[in-house]
């Protein structure tokens, strides 16, 4: 979920969630980043279990990530 969304749902003011998040060492921020982080976690896994029962796109978004990581590395 975006900030404007989560600061929508939980009621609380979009500008302040977002300068919070913004933030370095405010638990709002790494409340947030660790949301984010457990839902990639479970992207990636469905992704994977589609990508080995062949789904086509499964395959090709998990062929751009590894893409996108090996980009990263400098040999």
């Amino acid at each position: 979920m975006t900030p404007s969304q989560v600061s929508f749902r939980l009621d609380i003011d979009e500008v302040q969630l977002l300068d919070d998040i913004n933030t370095i060492g405010n638990p709002a921020r790494s409340a947030y980043y660790k949301g984010l982080e457990e839902t990639d976690c479970e992207v990636r896994t469905q992704l994977l279990d589609l990508m080995r029962v062949g789904s086509p796109s499964a395959i090709a978004d998990c062929q751009q990530r590894i893409e996108r990581c090996l980009s990263e590395i400098t040999i």
